[in-house]
Formats: C-alpha cells, sequence, structure tokens
C-alpha cells in the first residue's frame, strides 16, 4: 500500500460512518465486489464521501487486491485509520477498478430538458461517454487502417466441459473522415477470431448489430466478443482482424 498515497489532508477527508456497514458486509462477503464498487462510486461522484485525487495509473487492472478487501474489514473494525483505508480506494480509482465519473459535476447541462425521461437518457449519455473517454485513456490502442483498437480487458470462464468462455472488451474508433463498416455475418463468415498463432477460434457472440457495425468518424463504441473453445491460458493469443479497409491482429491477455 506504501507509495500509494504519501499524506492525505484530513480537511478534504469526509466519510460518512454508514458507509463502515458495507466495508463489514464486504469483507464478510455478504456482498459481492460489484456492489461494493458501486456503492463507493456513488459515494464518491456525488461528493457523499470525499477521496483527494491521485494520478490514474495506465496498468489498468481488474480485479481488487486482497489487502483492500482486508483494509475495508480492519476499518470497519476500528483497526487502522479513516486515511489508510482512503489509500485503498485511491488505489481503486488509480488502477481504473472504479471508474469517477465527473460528468456529475455538468449534469446541470441535461436541466435544460422537460422531462425525467429526457433528463435520464442525457445523464445516461455522459456516463457512457466518460466511461469511454476513461478507458481510451488507460487501454492499450491497436491502429488497424482507420480504425483504432483499444483494448480494455478480457474475462474467462471454465466450463464443466473444459473449455472457456472467453470475453474481449475493446473500444473502437474511426479515425477517417468517412464512415467505416466492421463486418461479421456469421462464425464461418467473419472478419474477426481469436488466434493462438496455429489455430482459429470462431466467435460465438459480440455487440455488432445484424451482422455489422458502421463507425462513425471520430466517434469511439464500446465493442465486446465472446469466444467459446479450447483456450490455453499458457499461449500467446491475439484477436485478429480481416477487413478490407486494413488487417492485423491484437495482442489479448487470458486472464
Amino acid at each position: 500500500m506504501s507509495g500509494v498515497i504519501s499524506q492525505i489532508n484530513a480537511e478534504q477527508l469526509v466519510i460518512p460512518n454508514w458507509i463502515k456497514n458495507n466495508a463489514k458486509w464486504w469483507y464478510q462477503d455478504q456482498i459481492q465486489d460489484s456492489e461494493f464498487i458501486k456503492g463507493i462510486q456513488y459515494l464518491i461522484e456525488n461528493k457523499i464521501m470525499i477521496v483527494p485525487s491521485v494520478n490514474t495509473n495506465t496498468n489498468k487492472e481488474n480485479k481488487i487486491p486482497f489487502w483492500v478487501k482486508n483494509d475495508a474489514g480492519w476499518w470497519a473494525n476500528g483497526t487502522i485509520s479513516d486515511n489508510e483505508f482512503v489509500s485503498g480506494i485511491q488505489y481503486l480509482v488509480s488502477s481504473g477498478i472504479i471508474i469517477v465519473n465527473s460528468t456529475q459535476s455538468n449534469s446541470n447541462q441535461c436541466d435544460k430538458y422537460a422531462t425525467a425521461a429526457e433528463k435520464e437518457t442525457c445523464l445516461e449519455q455522459l456516463e457512457y461517454d466518460e466511461k469511454i473517454k476513461n478507458y481510451v485513456e488507460t487501454s492499450t490502442p491497436t491502429i488497424v487502417g482507420p480504425v483504432t483498437f483499444y483494448y480494455i480487458n478480457s474475462e474467462s470462464q471454465k466450463t464443466d466441459d473444459g473449455k472457456t468462455i472467453l470475453t474481449i472488451h475493446f473500444v473502437v474508433q474511426n479515425n477517417a473522415n468517412q464512415e467505416v463498416t466492421m463486418t461479421c455475418q456469421r462464425p464461418d463468415s467473419c472478419n474477426y477470431s481469436l488466434s493462438d498463432g496455429q489455430n482459429e477460434i470462431q466467435y460465438s457472440t459480440n455487440t455488432l448489430v445484424y451482422g455489422s457495425l458502421t463507425l462513425i468518424p471520430n466517434t469511439p463504441k464500446l465493442l465486446d466478443w465472446t469466444f467459446y473453445g479450447l483456450i490455453d491460458s499458457s499461449k500467446n493469443y491475439s484477436f485478429l482482424v480481416k477487413e478490407n479497409w486494413g488487417s492485423g491482429s491484437i495482442p489479448i491477455k487470458i486472464p
């Protein structure tokens, strides 16, 4: 934990006492990681919990380290101080595990809409834009033709038959001055696949609608691909792009 924060100004640190209940329940596995993260994220964004800012680490992580959860339990039990607990929260923010939506301070731009539904749509778009911005800043970019693929991370799950479900998350952005279309009609007619250098695995699902996605210039989009097969984590895998506008390979980490 050393090095995450050198010193916290006590006047900047505000933590409501009831947050300790959430920390205790999380430490005792009564709530999931995602619930704890969403709760902390909501509190920071709405200025209920004030955490001094830190620089974002370019090496984005996907899982919460055990020591952060231990700190939460110790803090809930009064073993460590507020400052030590906040060091863990700062680590989650700097590593990209908690994404703080800075658009909350700009949410008044949605006040121009008359109905609650319109305001909600506006806020959702702001949140989506902020999420993409954070991903672009912390992800690894690979340029293929006019398109930049920002590799966010991968998630894997073993199945009972010994195979793996692998989901890959990207942000894609068209840098050209005209539209570009990504095409993948079906598994046996798709311009994208997963490769270990010898064999290719075809996709199972993706977020392309009706087999294609048109990328408007300079408008980034979130994109997910899921693969199912015999995936050996000891091998090096790449996401292959084979479009008429460009081809290339993007290194993929297997969790």
